[in-house]
């Protein structure tokens, strides 16, 4: 997991950065519905980047040697165990800050608002509430959604506001817009250490705004929108449960890019539009060539072709004796990519690494040769695997224990 998330990195730099610049710059010419639905460049780069490619034959039987050295493993290991357990509570940090705030809202003194008489229609399966624990309307849950709103509601805003409101948050209700924040912030979780990351969500979030507000005012007048402006404000200085994963009333910036919005939206400008639809077709298509690029030509498989190699571990045994030796396995890569049917062809010395061995080779990930759009197994793989105490001098090298004249080190 740790190797593919790193391995995402440029990638995912360069389409945040993307959509971060677009945001920032953009959003007036772009029109607010088209920028939040460019948000969707980036869960497809990162799948066009994941794509199956071509990369190995179907059967070989080019022998592949790995040196195992138990001096440096305990310090690789570490390394690995360090990141991976780093990473881990980070993910786990973020997702229970949410949790504990979606605890916080869920606890909130709500009183059914049936006796309001509020100026809207609801859907049946979305329950109303009146908490005074809320100064600006917040809709929560996914599978039993409820549109909280503040108990002095009525006397706060003019009819008309009370109008529009509530319409935002209904957009935001038929849009399931709670489902595309909770996949943002497992998201969030799962990149928590890139900064790039957290910036894309607040402005994922205030794209998201601006297209329920866009919605909103897709039909009003002047003297509407102004209307509209002052509630947000008002909405923003009554704002007292700040959440991130709900709210984002109380966030100034993001309430000062919608009033602008609001105050000087024009007309889409479709140059610009085709602009950057060419270039987030450039950017996929870029990315879809650079992974076509790395393909291995011939009938061969080479170290090239893996995704993900574990280490094995060296056998506790074998280390306190200072054992070394070597072993030879067959496998299979399935159209997924895994390892399967492995089998020891030759072990010296018998039997002391055949397990670890097997344990790591089962770990091991490739990239599946693709026909026709199809991906194949490929069958009959050798993999040498050479365990050593120490390094190899320079320029020595391990024979390989059967025969192969195209064995690579």
């Amino acid at each position: 997991m740790a190797s593919w998330i790193l391995s995402q990195q440029v990638v995912l730099c360069v389409t945040l950065l993307l959509l971060l610049l677009l945001e920032r710059k953009a959003a007036r010419d772009l029109g607010a519905r088209t920028l939040y639905a460019l948000w969707l460049l980036l869960p497809l780069t990162l799948m066009v980047n994941n794509l199956p490619v071509d990369l190995v034959s179907l059967e070989n039987h080019t022998l592949n040697r790995y040196v195992v050295v138990f001096s440096s493993q305990s310090q690789q290991v570490g390394a690995m165990f360090s990141w991976q357990l780093l990473w881990i509570v980070g993910g786990s940090g973020v997702i229970g800050i949410a949790f504990w705030q979606q605890w916080r809202i869920s606890r909130l003194c709500t009183v059914p608002a049936n006796h309001l008489t509020l100026p809207r229609n609801f859907p049946e399966n979305l329950t109303v509430a009146m908490s005074k624990e809320v100064g600006s309307p917040v809709l929560i849950g996914l599978f039993k959604p409820k549109l909280i709103v503040p108990a002095s509601f009525l006397a706060d805003f003019s009819s008309a506001q009370q109008q529009m409101i509530l319409q935002h948050e209904l957009v935001h209700y038929r849009r399931r817009d709670n489902f595309f924040n909770l996949c943002a912030l497992l998201f969030v979780a799962l990149f928590w250490f890139n900064p790039l990351v957290w910036l894309a969500y607040s402005a994922f979030r205030r794209s998201q705004e601006l297209a329920c507000d866009a919605v909103v005012l897709g039909n009003k007048n002047r003297q509407e929108k102004i209307l509209y402006s002052k509630a947000l404000l008002r909405c923003a200085e009554m704002s007292l449960q700040p959440s991130w994963i709900y709210s984002q009333y109380g966030d100034k910036h993001s309430m000062r890019q919608r009033i602008e919005l609001i105050k000087n939206n024009g007309s889409i400008k479709g140059s610009l539009l085709a602009t950057v639809l060419l270039l987030s077709g450039g950017l996929l298509t870029g990315i879809a060539m650079a992974n076509q690029q790395s393909k291995v030509q011939g009938k061969k498989v080479s170290s090239s072709a893996l995704v993900e190699r574990v280490e094995p571990k060296y056998p506790i045994y074998a280390a306190e004796n200072e054992l070394e030796g070597s072993v030879v396995l067959q496998f299979d890569i399935n159209a997924d990519g895994s390892t399967d049917n492995i089998e020891v062809v030759k072990a010296i010395p018998e039997e002391t690494f055949n397990k670890v061995s097997i344990a790591a080779l089962q770990q091991w990930k490739y990239k599946p040769e693709v026909i026709n759009g199809q991906a194949v197994k490929q069958t009959n793989l050798l993999v040498q695997l050479n365990y050593r105490m120490e390094r190899l001098p320079e320029g020595e090298t391990i024979p390989p224990l059967i025969e192969d004249s195209t064995a690579n080190n």
